[in-house]
């Protein structure tokens, strides 16, 4: 019916519709969120299932292939996190209630004795630097602290410590995307049916980019749809080169922390892998979790745990922002090097933490933009010939 009105009234009535959907689509946004999602999740994977394919497996052999492979990879990191988090959690159980009352808790030993060496530590940089005869000073101590966190440890957790813990870590995520996503409706559809949208997208993603290349208009048709997949290729491949960035970050955590002795290292260097998403926090929370897991261990004392691992996190953060990141993600995205780090500081300076979560995908769009609509128009304009003086 649309099309037999003139043309003026046929665009208003589609801006109207356009509206109409806008306005629907916002309402139940958190329906629509694992759609999206999906969508997401299956233009990253898309280039794994389009290789596969060129290799002669069929589209189903190769949906299915990496649905089972991430499956297995995922319970494999989760079987491994919960046995290392456990005997973590039971280890500093037993560290904070010994038996016998009277007894010094260990992990209150372990901390009195880290805080000893660091004050002679900081004792001798301070002599280093003033150059003066060694002063007494009062011995740090963190006995009212301790006390107050093991009462707490011992009212809140109760005898069975472990189990309430994993219930509240298990209430904690379900608050957290209860509270992201909006409703338990929406915690229910995010975890059950992204999985499925994103399985049954990676089959229709071709017919969808045709049908809505379909009704782009005629004359910019060819530079919309070439403009679409540049910046949804941008974007796919940044996602993916994150993540790729934070695993061989976490191995390369893991492996240094296993090198150095230091218990618990895979749960460590996941975390650490992890937390990389979050720039300057992240790492810095791994770090001090890395140190103060160290120093559980009797054979770490507070200056050899700060030592080793602040150098493994260290070179990790060397390796992550001049090997990773310019490698990785800058030849993902097809930024130089420069480029990468460039934006990566304007980024940071305009925006704080969340400007270098997007700087490199802004940029590399911002680039795909002004090549495709910016230069031509400059190019025409610099090529015009002046317009000849009448008269």
């Amino acid at each position: 019916m649309l099309e037999r009105l003139s043309p003026a009234r046929r665009n208003l009535a589609l801006v109207v519709l356009a509206l109409l959907v806008v306005w629907f689509s916002w309402t139940v946004r958190t329906v629509l969120n694992p759609v999206i999602l999906g969508y997401l999740l299956a233009y990253v994977l898309h280039p794994m299932v389009s290789s596969l394919e060129r290799r002669g497996w069929s589209r189903r052999a190769a949906v299915n292939l990496i649905f089972v492979g991430f499956a297995v990879l995922m319970v494999l990191t989760a079987l491994s996190l919960f046995w290392q988090g456990k005997a973590l959690f039971e280890q500093v159980s037993a560290m904070l209630a010994p038996p016998g009352d009277a007894a010094v808790p260990p992990l209150q030993q372990r901390l009195d004795t880290a805080l000893a060496d660091l004050q002679q530590l900081l004792i001798k940089w301070n002599l280093l630097q003033a150059g003066s005869t060694e002063k007494p000073l009062e011995p740090w101590s963190l006995h009212s602290v301790f006390d107050a966190l093991r009462g707490w440890w011992q009212r809140e957790m109760g005898p069975e410590a472990s189990a309430r813990a994993g219930a509240a870590a298990a209430e904690g995520l379900f608050g957290m995307l209860k509270r992201v996503s909006g409703s338990v409706v929406s915690v229910v559809s995010l975890v059950f049916l992204l999985p499925i949208y994103t399985y049954f997208l990676l089959f229709e993603l071709e017919r969808i980019h045709t049908f809505v290349r379909r009704y782009l208009p005629r004359r910019e048709r060819e530079r919309i749809a070439r403009i679409g997949e540049q910046i949804g290729e941008v974007l796919a491949s940044f996602f993916r080169g994150r993540l790729f960035v934070c695993l061989l970050k976490g191995l390369f955590l893991t492996v240094g922390l296993l090198a150095c002795g230091v218990p618990y290292a895979v749960l460590l260097g996941f975390l650490g892998g992890m937390l990389a998403l979050v720039p300057v926090v992240g790492p810095v929370v791994a770090f001090v979790l890395a140190f103060l897991t160290a120093m559980l261990d009797v054979e770490f004392t507070a200056v050899s745990a700060l030592v080793k691992v602040g150098i493994v996190y260290g070179l990790g953060e060397i390796v992550e922002g001049y090997v990773l990141i310019p490698k990785v993600l800058g030849d993902s995205l097809g930024l130089h090097p420069v480029v990468v780090i460039l934006a990566l500081t304007i980024g940071g300076a305009a925006l704080g933490l969340f400007g270098l979560l997007v700087a490199l995908p802004l940029t590399a769009t911002v680039i795909i933009l002004v090549r495709e609509l910016v230069l031509p128009a400059l190019r025409v304009l610099a090529d015009e010939q002046p317009t000849p003086k009448s008269g």
